[in-house]
């Protein structure tokens, strides 16, 4: 059975697409949850209008599901939760500086 962790460990491959850094690390992945073949992810999308959330919703989804023992997987896009500057990891935070990027 697949892991909470190895599910977590997994999504480090997934990025926000407008910078690379991993969910995890710019504080987007809200949540985990395995039970037996299936999967729960809570993403935080920081902004209503968000153009990538499709995107990033369908990249969890792929990457959770290739996963050996994961049969399916829901993927919510967490609109109604908090995001701010302070969820991301400091290492995140000096490189989004280095490239430029001020949050």
């Amino acid at each position: 059975m697949t892991t909470q962790a190895e599910v977590v460990e997994a999504l480090e491959d997934v990025h926000d697409p407008h910078v690379p850094v991993s969910l995890r690390s710019m504080g987007m992945l809200a949540g985990v949850e395995v039970s037996g073949e299936h999967v729960q992810v809570e993403v935080c999308i920081p902004c209503m209008a968000c153009p990538a959330s499709e995107f990033i919703t369908e990249q969890v989804r792929e990457r959770v599901l290739a996963l050996d023992g994961v049969t399916s997987v829901d993927v919510t896009p967490g609109f109604h939760l908090y995001w701010d500057r302070e969820s991301v990891d400091p290492k995140a935070r000096e490189l989004l500086r280095t490239a430029g990027i001020q949050l």
